[in-house]
Protein backbone atom coordinates (compact mmCIF):
# COMPACT_ATOMS: atom_id res chain seq x y z
CA UNK A 1 0.00 0.00 0.00
CA UNK A 2 2.03 2.44 -0.97
CA UNK A 3 1.49 6.28 0.54
CA UNK A 4 1.58 8.86 -2.85
CA UNK A 5 2.26 12.40 -1.56
CA UNK A 6 3.74 14.07 -4.90
CA UNK A 7 0.86 16.03 -5.68
CA UNK A 8 1.53 17.67 -2.23
CA UNK A 9 4.86 19.01 -3.08
CA UNK A 10 4.41 19.55 -6.62
CA UNK A 11 5.51 22.96 -6.12
CA UNK A 12 7.13 24.87 -3.61
CA UNK A 13 5.35 26.09 -0.46
CA UNK A 14 6.23 27.13 3.02
CA UNK A 15 2.36 24.19 3.51
CA UNK A 16 4.33 21.32 2.07
CA UNK A 17 5.70 21.03 5.44
CA UNK A 18 2.62 20.96 7.61
CA UNK A 19 1.12 18.77 4.26
CA UNK A 20 3.77 16.21 4.81
CA UNK A 21 3.72 16.72 8.76
CA UNK A 22 0.38 15.48 9.90
CA UNK A 23 0.13 12.74 7.82
CA UNK A 24 -0.37 9.41 9.67
CA UNK A 25 -0.23 6.27 7.30
CA UNK A 26 3.18 5.55 6.59
CA UNK A 27 4.37 8.54 8.68
CA UNK A 28 7.08 8.56 11.21
CA UNK A 29 4.89 8.81 13.98
CA UNK A 30 2.72 5.34 13.19
CA UNK A 31 6.33 4.02 12.93
CA UNK A 32 7.87 5.48 16.28
CA UNK A 33 4.34 5.63 18.78
CA UNK A 34 4.29 2.76 20.56
CA UNK A 35 8.26 2.74 21.42
CA UNK A 36 8.48 6.21 22.20
CA UNK A 37 5.31 5.44 24.96
CA UNK A 38 7.35 2.25 26.36
CA UNK A 39 9.93 4.33 26.42
CA UNK A 40 8.43 7.52 28.03
CA UNK A 41 6.90 4.69 30.94
CA UNK A 42 10.64 3.34 31.09
CA UNK A 43 11.73 7.21 31.84
CA UNK A 44 9.27 8.09 34.14
CA UNK A 45 10.12 4.34 36.22
CA UNK A 46 13.34 5.60 36.83
CA UNK A 47 12.70 8.97 37.19
CA UNK A 48 10.35 8.57 40.20
CA UNK A 49 12.65 5.58 41.50
CA UNK A 50 15.01 8.53 41.69
CA UNK A 51 13.32 11.11 43.37
CA UNK A 52 11.20 9.29 45.69
CA UNK A 53 12.89 5.62 46.88
CA UNK A 54 16.69 6.56 47.03
CA UNK A 55 18.17 8.12 50.09
CA UNK A 56 21.04 10.77 49.71
CA UNK A 57 24.28 8.66 49.35
CA UNK A 58 21.84 6.66 46.51
CA UNK A 59 20.94 9.53 44.88
CA UNK A 60 24.77 10.60 44.75
CA UNK A 61 26.03 7.00 43.24
CA UNK A 62 23.22 7.38 40.75
CA UNK A 63 24.12 10.88 39.66
CA UNK A 64 27.71 10.01 39.41
CA UNK A 65 26.64 6.64 36.69
CA UNK A 66 24.27 8.81 35.12
CA UNK A 67 26.84 11.43 34.79
CA UNK A 68 29.85 8.76 33.51
CA UNK A 69 27.13 7.25 30.77
CA UNK A 70 26.14 10.59 29.67
CA UNK A 71 29.74 11.60 28.91
CA UNK A 72 30.70 8.26 27.27
CA UNK A 73 27.45 7.22 25.33
CA UNK A 74 28.02 8.97 22.07
CA UNK A 75 31.35 8.08 22.04
CA UNK A 76 30.87 3.98 22.52
CA UNK A 77 27.74 4.17 20.21
CA UNK A 78 28.32 6.16 16.60
CA UNK A 79 24.87 6.20 15.48
CA UNK A 80 24.69 8.17 12.88
CA UNK A 81 27.67 6.58 10.83
CA UNK A 82 26.02 2.73 11.58
CA UNK A 83 22.39 4.04 10.63
CA UNK A 84 24.05 6.11 8.07
CA UNK A 85 25.59 3.47 6.04
CA UNK A 86 23.11 0.61 6.65
CA UNK A 87 19.71 2.77 5.31
CA UNK A 88 22.48 3.23 2.02
CA UNK A 89 22.79 -0.39 1.41
CA UNK A 90 18.69 -1.08 2.46
CA UNK A 91 17.58 2.24 -0.38
CA UNK A 92 19.98 0.82 -2.98
CA UNK A 93 18.52 -2.87 -2.41
CA UNK A 94 14.91 -1.69 -2.61
CA UNK A 95 16.01 0.59 -5.85
CA UNK A 96 17.00 -2.83 -7.53
CA UNK A 97 13.85 -4.86 -6.43
CA UNK A 98 11.46 -2.24 -7.64
CA UNK A 99 13.65 -2.00 -10.69
CA UNK A 100 13.13 -5.88 -11.81
CA UNK A 101 9.18 -6.21 -10.53
CA UNK A 102 8.60 -7.24 -13.85
CA UNK A 103 5.94 -5.18 -16.59
CA UNK A 104 4.52 -6.93 -19.16
CA UNK A 105 4.05 -4.07 -22.15
CA UNK A 106 7.41 -4.61 -23.84
CA UNK A 107 6.88 -8.28 -23.95
CA UNK A 108 3.15 -8.10 -24.94
CA UNK A 109 3.94 -5.16 -27.68
CA UNK A 110 6.57 -7.18 -28.95
CA UNK A 111 4.45 -10.12 -29.43
CA UNK A 112 1.58 -8.07 -31.41
CA UNK A 113 3.42 -6.47 -33.64
CA UNK A 114 5.51 -9.96 -34.66
CA UNK A 115 3.12 -12.53 -34.14
CA UNK A 116 0.53 -11.03 -36.82
CA UNK A 117 -2.60 -12.75 -37.70
CA UNK A 118 -6.26 -12.62 -37.04
CA UNK A 119 -7.29 -16.18 -37.02
CA UNK A 120 -8.75 -17.54 -33.97
CA UNK A 121 -5.27 -20.03 -33.47
CA UNK A 122 -3.11 -16.61 -33.88
CA UNK A 123 -4.83 -15.10 -31.75
CA UNK A 124 -5.14 -17.44 -28.49
CA UNK A 125 -1.65 -17.75 -29.10
CA UNK A 126 -0.96 -14.10 -28.22
CA UNK A 127 -3.02 -14.21 -25.62
CA UNK A 128 -1.79 -17.66 -23.88
CA UNK A 129 1.62 -15.89 -24.54
CA UNK A 130 0.93 -13.32 -22.49
CA UNK A 131 -1.04 -15.69 -19.70
CA UNK A 132 1.93 -17.67 -19.29
CA UNK A 133 3.92 -14.41 -18.35
CA UNK A 134 1.89 -13.43 -16.07
CA UNK A 135 1.09 -17.29 -14.32
CA UNK A 136 4.71 -17.55 -14.01
CA UNK A 137 4.68 -14.04 -12.00
CA UNK A 138 1.95 -15.06 -10.11
CA UNK A 139 4.02 -18.06 -8.96
CA UNK A 140 7.14 -16.00 -8.03
CA UNK A 141 5.03 -13.54 -6.03
CA UNK A 142 3.53 -16.15 -4.05
CA UNK A 143 6.41 -17.80 -2.60
CA UNK A 144 8.27 -14.27 -1.39
CA UNK A 145 4.94 -11.61 -0.72
CA UNK A 146 2.88 -12.42 1.95
CA UNK A 147 0.20 -10.55 0.20
CA UNK A 148 0.13 -12.80 -2.80
CA UNK A 149 0.25 -15.88 -0.66
CA UNK A 150 -3.28 -14.79 0.77
CA UNK A 151 -4.97 -14.39 -2.43
CA UNK A 152 -3.46 -17.46 -4.09
CA UNK A 153 -3.02 -20.31 -1.00
CA UNK A 154 -2.93 -23.10 -3.71
CA UNK A 155 -2.95 -23.89 -7.06
CA UNK A 156 -6.51 -24.30 -6.76
CA UNK A 157 -7.16 -20.64 -6.72
CA UNK A 158 -4.84 -19.88 -9.28
CA UNK A 159 -7.35 -21.80 -11.65
CA UNK A 160 -10.03 -19.92 -10.59
CA UNK A 161 -9.00 -16.94 -11.25
CA UNK A 162 -8.39 -17.66 -14.58
CA UNK A 163 -4.13 -17.66 -14.84
CA UNK A 164 -3.91 -21.72 -14.99
CA UNK A 165 -6.05 -23.97 -16.90
CA UNK A 166 -7.31 -27.50 -14.98
CA UNK A 167 -5.36 -29.58 -17.84
CA UNK A 168 -2.26 -27.04 -17.27
CA UNK A 169 -2.35 -27.70 -13.73
CA UNK A 170 -2.47 -31.10 -13.82
CA UNK A 171 0.83 -31.07 -16.15
CA UNK A 172 2.32 -28.93 -13.89
CA UNK A 173 2.18 -30.89 -10.47
CA UNK A 174 3.52 -34.11 -13.10
CA UNK A 175 6.75 -31.91 -13.83
CA UNK A 176 9.52 -34.18 -11.87
CA UNK A 177 11.28 -31.92 -10.43
CA UNK A 178 12.46 -31.06 -7.04
CA UNK A 179 12.61 -27.77 -7.16
CA UNK A 180 10.40 -24.71 -7.46
CA UNK A 181 8.61 -24.46 -10.91
CA UNK A 182 8.42 -21.21 -11.90
CA UNK A 183 10.36 -21.84 -15.16
CA UNK A 184 7.53 -24.32 -16.59
CA UNK A 185 5.42 -21.37 -17.84
CA UNK A 186 7.94 -19.88 -19.41
CA UNK A 187 9.23 -22.82 -21.28
CA UNK A 188 5.35 -23.49 -22.17
CA UNK A 189 5.55 -19.86 -23.91
CA UNK A 190 9.09 -20.61 -25.86
CA UNK A 191 7.87 -23.91 -27.50
CA UNK A 192 4.58 -22.03 -28.37
CA UNK A 193 6.54 -19.47 -29.84
CA UNK A 194 8.89 -21.63 -31.74
CA UNK A 195 6.16 -23.40 -33.05
CA UNK A 196 4.33 -20.23 -33.99
CA UNK A 197 7.75 -19.65 -36.14
CA UNK A 198 7.57 -22.86 -37.60
CA UNK A 199 3.93 -22.51 -38.84
CA UNK A 200 4.06 -18.47 -39.67
CA UNK A 201 5.85 -16.59 -41.47
CA UNK A 202 8.27 -15.50 -38.71
CA UNK A 203 11.97 -14.84 -39.56
CA UNK A 204 14.33 -15.69 -37.56
CA UNK A 205 15.19 -12.50 -36.41
CA UNK A 206 11.94 -11.51 -35.55
CA UNK A 207 11.75 -14.56 -33.46
CA UNK A 208 14.88 -13.83 -31.75
CA UNK A 209 13.37 -10.35 -31.20
CA UNK A 210 10.04 -12.06 -29.13
CA UNK A 211 12.40 -14.70 -27.46
CA UNK A 212 14.92 -12.02 -25.70
CA UNK A 213 11.72 -9.84 -24.19
CA UNK A 214 11.04 -13.29 -22.95
CA UNK A 215 13.78 -13.90 -21.18
CA UNK A 216 14.00 -10.68 -20.21
CA UNK A 217 10.94 -10.87 -18.13
CA UNK A 218 11.85 -13.99 -16.91
CA UNK A 219 15.43 -12.77 -15.77
CA UNK A 220 13.79 -9.72 -14.04
CA UNK A 221 11.67 -12.45 -11.83
CA UNK A 222 14.83 -14.99 -11.26
CA UNK A 223 16.53 -11.58 -9.42
CA UNK A 224 13.30 -11.05 -7.11
CA UNK A 225 13.96 -14.28 -6.04
CA UNK A 226 17.64 -13.65 -6.08
CA UNK A 227 16.94 -11.02 -3.20
CA UNK A 228 14.36 -13.12 -1.26
CA UNK A 229 16.37 -16.19 -1.04
CA UNK A 230 19.86 -14.21 -0.11
CA UNK A 231 19.05 -10.84 1.91
CA UNK A 232 21.10 -8.82 4.13
CA UNK A 233 23.81 -11.09 6.40
CA UNK A 234 21.98 -11.35 9.47
CA UNK A 235 24.20 -9.82 11.85
CA UNK A 236 23.78 -6.53 10.64
CA UNK A 237 20.56 -5.94 10.47
CA UNK A 238 21.10 -6.90 14.55
CA UNK A 239 24.10 -4.88 15.14
CA UNK A 240 21.93 -1.75 14.14
CA UNK A 241 18.99 -2.62 16.10
CA UNK A 242 20.45 -3.68 19.11
CA UNK A 243 23.31 -0.47 18.85
CA UNK A 244 19.66 2.09 18.46
CA UNK A 245 17.80 0.10 21.27
CA UNK A 246 20.69 -0.11 23.69
CA UNK A 247 21.75 3.32 22.71
CA UNK A 248 18.02 4.52 24.17
CA UNK A 249 17.81 2.11 27.39
CA UNK A 250 21.12 3.65 28.32
CA UNK A 251 19.36 7.21 28.37
CA UNK A 252 16.62 6.07 30.81
CA UNK A 253 19.35 6.62 32.94
CA UNK A 254 21.97 9.09 31.49
CA UNK A 255 19.33 11.39 30.70
CA UNK A 256 17.65 11.74 33.96
CA UNK A 257 17.76 15.62 34.96
CA UNK A 258 20.29 15.43 38.23
CA UNK A 259 20.72 18.27 40.74
CA UNK A 260 21.10 17.29 44.05
CA UNK A 261 22.64 20.82 45.46
CA UNK A 262 19.68 22.53 43.64
CA UNK A 263 21.90 25.08 41.71
CA UNK A 264 19.13 25.57 39.16
CA UNK A 265 15.98 27.20 39.25
CA UNK A 266 14.91 24.87 36.23
CA UNK A 267 13.63 21.73 37.33
CA UNK A 268 13.25 19.89 33.75
CA UNK A 269 10.22 16.93 33.55
CA UNK A 270 10.41 16.10 30.38
CA UNK A 271 13.12 15.48 28.45
CA UNK A 272 12.21 17.38 25.75
CA UNK A 273 15.95 16.96 23.42
CA UNK A 274 16.09 13.18 24.39
CA UNK A 275 12.51 12.71 22.76
CA UNK A 276 13.41 14.60 19.45
CA UNK A 277 16.68 12.34 19.44
CA UNK A 278 14.41 9.06 19.96
CA UNK A 279 12.05 10.48 16.97
CA UNK A 280 14.70 11.31 14.55
CA UNK A 281 17.12 8.27 15.17
CA UNK A 282 14.09 5.64 15.84
CA UNK A 283 12.50 6.66 12.70
CA UNK A 284 15.28 5.98 11.01
CA UNK A 285 15.56 2.89 12.21
CA UNK A 286 11.99 2.37 10.94
CA UNK A 287 12.83 3.06 7.68
CA UNK A 288 15.50 0.70 7.33
CA UNK A 289 13.24 -1.79 8.73
CA UNK A 290 10.34 -0.95 6.43
CA UNK A 291 12.61 -1.65 3.07
CA UNK A 292 14.23 -4.40 3.98
CA UNK A 293 11.36 -6.59 2.25
CA UNK A 294 9.09 -4.24 0.18
CA UNK A 295 6.86 -6.76 -1.11
CA UNK A 296 5.77 -7.36 2.48
CA UNK A 297 2.54 -5.75 4.11
CA UNK A 298 3.89 -2.67 5.24
CA UNK A 299 1.89 0.61 4.18
CA UNK A 300 5.05 1.74 2.09
CA UNK A 301 5.45 -2.10 0.44
CA UNK A 302 4.52 -2.61 -3.60
CA UNK A 303 1.83 -3.10 -4.56
CA UNK A 304 2.24 -7.15 -6.29
CA UNK A 305 -1.54 -8.10 -6.28
CA UNK A 306 -2.32 -4.52 -8.38
CA UNK A 307 0.77 -5.57 -10.29
CA UNK A 308 -0.66 -8.77 -11.07
CA UNK A 309 -3.89 -7.77 -12.56
CA UNK A 310 -2.75 -4.64 -14.36
CA UNK A 311 -0.51 -6.65 -16.07
CA UNK A 312 -2.85 -9.12 -17.61
CA UNK A 313 -5.43 -6.83 -18.43
CA UNK A 314 -2.67 -4.62 -20.44
CA UNK A 315 -1.05 -7.69 -21.53
CA UNK A 316 -4.51 -9.06 -23.11
CA UNK A 317 -5.91 -5.56 -24.29
CA UNK A 318 -2.27 -5.07 -26.40
CA UNK A 319 -2.54 -8.27 -28.12
CA UNK A 320 -5.96 -8.90 -28.53
CA UNK A 321 -8.38 -5.61 -28.03
CA UNK A 322 -6.10 -2.98 -30.09
CA UNK A 323 -4.33 -5.33 -32.20
CA UNK A 324 -3.73 -4.21 -35.51
CA UNK A 325 -5.57 -0.89 -34.89
CA UNK A 326 -4.30 2.21 -35.85
CA UNK A 327 -6.21 5.08 -36.16
CA UNK A 328 -6.71 6.89 -39.71
CA UNK A 329 -3.75 9.14 -40.71
CA UNK A 330 -4.70 12.71 -40.80
CA UNK A 331 -2.78 15.77 -41.75
CA UNK A 332 -1.42 17.34 -38.87
CA UNK A 333 -1.93 20.94 -37.17
CA UNK A 334 1.92 21.03 -36.65
CA UNK A 335 2.59 21.08 -40.64
CA UNK A 336 0.80 24.85 -40.92
CA UNK A 337 3.95 27.25 -40.55
CA UNK A 338 2.14 29.81 -38.52
CA UNK A 339 1.03 27.04 -35.82
CA UNK A 340 1.93 28.24 -32.35
CA UNK A 341 1.99 26.00 -29.08
CA UNK A 342 -1.15 26.20 -27.08
CA UNK A 343 -2.02 26.11 -23.65
CA UNK A 344 -5.30 26.51 -21.67
CA UNK A 345 -5.75 30.14 -19.59
CA UNK A 346 -5.58 28.21 -16.34
CA UNK A 347 -2.23 27.04 -16.67
CA UNK A 348 -1.12 30.23 -17.67
CA UNK A 349 -2.11 31.90 -14.59
CA UNK A 350 1.05 30.15 -12.87
CA UNK A 351 3.45 31.17 -15.66
CA UNK A 352 5.18 29.67 -18.32
CA UNK A 353 8.16 27.58 -18.99
CA UNK A 354 11.36 29.38 -19.33
CA UNK A 355 13.35 28.78 -22.04
CA UNK A 356 16.21 25.86 -21.34
CA UNK A 357 19.43 27.77 -23.41
CA UNK A 358 23.25 26.91 -22.85
CA UNK A 359 24.89 28.92 -19.95
CA UNK A 360 27.60 30.70 -22.82
CA UNK A 361 24.39 31.10 -25.23
CA UNK A 362 23.91 34.52 -24.97
CA UNK A 363 27.10 35.74 -24.46
CA UNK A 364 27.64 37.63 -27.76
CA UNK A 365 31.37 37.60 -29.45
CA UNK A 366 31.01 38.98 -32.59
CA UNK A 367 28.18 40.18 -34.78
CA UNK A 368 26.94 37.51 -37.51
CA UNK A 369 27.84 39.91 -40.20
CA UNK A 370 31.16 40.56 -38.78
CA UNK A 371 34.38 39.29 -40.51
CA UNK A 372 36.59 37.53 -37.50
CA UNK A 373 39.96 37.30 -38.60
CA UNK A 374 41.39 33.86 -38.75
CA UNK A 375 45.28 32.59 -37.97
CA UNK A 376 46.82 29.65 -38.75
CA UNK A 377 49.47 27.76 -36.27
CA UNK A 378 52.70 27.04 -37.98
CA UNK A 379 54.64 23.89 -36.84
CA UNK A 380 57.22 26.51 -35.56
CA UNK A 381 55.21 28.36 -33.26
CA UNK A 382 56.43 29.24 -29.90
CA UNK A 383 53.08 27.79 -28.69
CA UNK A 384 53.96 24.32 -30.17
CA UNK A 385 57.74 24.66 -28.28
CA UNK A 386 56.47 25.11 -25.39
CA UNK A 387 58.30 28.77 -24.94
CA UNK A 388 55.33 30.75 -24.17
CA UNK A 389 53.89 28.50 -21.09
CA UNK A 390 50.39 28.56 -23.16
CA UNK A 391 50.02 31.79 -24.20
CA UNK A 392 50.19 32.83 -27.88
CA UNK A 393 52.91 35.38 -26.93
CA UNK A 394 56.57 34.93 -26.65
CA UNK A 395 57.59 34.85 -22.53
CA UNK A 396 59.97 37.28 -21.99
CA UNK A 397 63.72 35.88 -21.05
CA UNK A 398 64.41 37.99 -18.12
CA UNK A 399 60.89 36.29 -16.50
CA UNK A 400 61.48 32.91 -17.35
CA UNK A 401 64.93 33.37 -15.32
CA UNK A 402 63.43 35.07 -12.41
CA UNK A 403 61.05 31.95 -12.05
CA UNK A 404 63.60 29.55 -12.38
CA UNK A 405 65.78 31.36 -9.51
CA UNK A 406 62.48 31.33 -7.10
CA UNK A 407 61.63 28.04 -7.68
CA UNK A 408 65.63 26.84 -6.91
CA UNK A 409 65.16 28.81 -3.73
CA UNK A 410 62.44 27.49 -2.90
CA UNK A 411 64.18 24.39 -3.56
CA UNK A 412 61.99 22.95 -6.17
CA UNK A 413 64.57 22.22 -8.44
CA UNK A 414 62.71 19.78 -10.79
CA UNK A 415 63.76 18.59 -14.07
CA UNK A 416 62.36 20.97 -16.79
CA UNK A 417 60.84 18.83 -20.02
CA UNK A 418 61.00 20.21 -23.12
CA UNK A 419 59.25 20.50 -26.19
CA UNK A 420 61.67 18.87 -29.31
CA UNK A 421 60.89 18.90 -32.74
CA UNK A 422 61.94 16.38 -35.38
CA UNK A 423 64.06 17.79 -38.52
CA UNK A 424 63.37 16.85 -41.94
CA UNK A 425 66.92 16.78 -43.60
CA UNK A 426 68.05 15.88 -47.81
CA UNK A 427 70.81 13.63 -48.12
CA UNK A 428 72.56 12.54 -50.93
CA UNK A 429 71.00 9.09 -53.04
CA UNK A 430 73.39 6.40 -51.65
CA UNK A 431 74.46 7.89 -48.60
CA UNK A 432 74.67 5.03 -45.45
CA UNK A 433 72.36 7.40 -43.84
CA UNK A 434 69.46 7.50 -46.63
CA UNK A 435 67.42 4.87 -45.56
CA UNK A 436 67.55 6.21 -41.67
CA UNK A 437 66.76 10.21 -42.09
CA UNK A 438 64.33 9.43 -45.39
CA UNK A 439 61.58 9.44 -42.54
CA UNK A 440 60.69 11.59 -39.55
CA UNK A 441 63.02 10.99 -37.19
CA UNK A 442 63.33 11.53 -33.27
CA UNK A 443 65.82 14.57 -32.67
CA UNK A 444 66.88 12.39 -29.77
CA UNK A 445 67.81 9.28 -28.52
CA UNK A 446 68.06 7.01 -25.50
CA UNK A 447 71.57 8.29 -24.25
CA UNK A 448 70.14 11.76 -24.75
CA UNK A 449 67.07 11.15 -22.33
CA UNK A 450 69.38 9.86 -19.94
CA UNK A 451 71.39 13.11 -20.42
CA UNK A 452 68.88 15.76 -19.62
CA UNK A 453 68.08 16.55 -23.40
CA UNK A 454 71.78 18.32 -23.58
CA UNK A 455 72.39 17.46 -27.12
CA UNK A 456 69.02 18.22 -28.52
CA UNK A 457 68.56 21.36 -26.69
CA UNK A 458 71.53 22.73 -28.24
CA UNK A 459 70.29 21.73 -31.73
CA UNK A 460 66.95 23.10 -30.40
CA UNK A 461 68.15 26.79 -29.68
CA UNK A 462 69.44 27.03 -33.13
CA UNK A 463 66.20 26.42 -34.64
CA UNK A 464 64.77 29.62 -35.55
CA UNK A 465 62.03 31.31 -33.36
CA UNK A 466 58.55 32.61 -34.43
CA UNK A 467 56.47 34.82 -32.41
CA UNK A 468 52.79 36.62 -33.64
CA UNK A 469 52.64 39.85 -34.56
CA UNK A 470 50.32 42.31 -35.61
CA UNK A 471 47.95 39.54 -36.52
CA UNK A 472 50.77 38.15 -39.25
CA UNK A 473 53.82 35.74 -37.96
CA UNK A 474 57.26 36.81 -38.87
CA UNK A 475 60.43 34.54 -38.79
CA UNK A 476 63.40 36.27 -36.64
CA UNK A 477 66.50 34.60 -37.42
CA UNK A 478 69.84 35.60 -35.50
CA UNK A 479 71.93 38.32 -36.81
CA UNK A 480 74.93 37.87 -38.68
CA UNK A 481 74.73 34.17 -38.96
CA UNK A 482 74.10 32.09 -42.14
CA UNK A 483 71.44 30.14 -40.60
CA UNK A 484 71.90 27.17 -43.12
CA UNK A 485 76.04 26.90 -42.20
CA UNK A 486 75.59 27.50 -38.88
CA UNK A 487 72.79 24.16 -38.60
CA UNK A 488 75.06 21.97 -40.90
CA UNK A 489 77.76 22.21 -38.17
CA UNK A 490 75.82 21.73 -35.22
CA UNK A 491 74.92 18.50 -36.90
CA UNK A 492 78.03 17.55 -37.40
CA UNK A 493 79.36 18.28 -34.20
CA UNK A 494 76.52 16.31 -32.41
CA UNK A 495 77.27 13.36 -34.80
CA UNK A 496 81.13 13.76 -33.56
CA UNK A 497 80.45 14.00 -29.89
CA UNK A 498 78.28 10.95 -29.83
CA UNK A 499 80.97 8.67 -31.84
CA UNK A 500 78.62 8.31 -34.95
CA UNK A 501 79.83 7.91 -38.54
CA UNK A 502 79.49 11.66 -40.10
CA UNK A 503 77.60 11.49 -43.50
CA UNK A 504 79.46 11.57 -46.38
CA UNK A 505 78.44 14.81 -47.23
CA UNK A 506 74.89 16.76 -46.29
CA UNK A 507 73.72 19.30 -49.08
CA UNK A 508 71.01 21.24 -47.32
CA UNK A 509 68.36 21.50 -44.95
CA UNK A 510 65.00 22.22 -46.08
CA UNK A 511 62.44 24.91 -43.86
CA UNK A 512 59.19 25.27 -44.31
CA UNK A 513 58.33 28.54 -46.10
CA UNK A 514 55.50 31.23 -45.58
CA UNK A 515 53.78 32.56 -47.64
CA UNK A 516 56.22 36.17 -47.49
CA UNK A 517 59.21 33.74 -48.29
CA UNK A 518 60.57 33.95 -44.40
CA UNK A 519 62.60 30.70 -43.39
CA UNK A 520 60.67 28.84 -40.75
Amino acid sequence: MTVSYNLDVSSVSCLNFFKLLFRWRGSIWKSVANELALWLIGYYAVFVVYRTLLNKSEQGRFVEVAQSLDKALDKCVPLTFMLAFFVTVIVDRWKNIFANIGFIENVAISIATIVRGTDEKVVLSRRTLVRYLVLSQVLVFRDISLKVRRRFPNTDSIVKAGFLHEHEAVMLDKVDCNYNKYWVPVNWASTLLFQLHKDTDITPALFNTVWQELKLFRTNLALLCNFDWVPIPLAYPQVVFLAVRVYFLVCLVARQYVDLNRTSSVDYYFPLLTVFQFVFFMGWLKVAEGLLNPLGEDDDDFECNFLIDKNIATGMAIVDQTYDVCPPMLRDKFADPSFAPVYSEESQKNGTDHALLGSAQTVTLANPEDIVPMVSLQPASPTLFGESGGSSYPRSNSTARLRRKISDALGGGRVRSHSVQPVSYKVEDGNMFSKSLSTPQRPYGVFELSDGFVSTMSLHKKLPKVEEESGSMRSHVSDNEDDDDKLRKVIEQELATHHMDRPQTIHSIHFPINDSGAKF
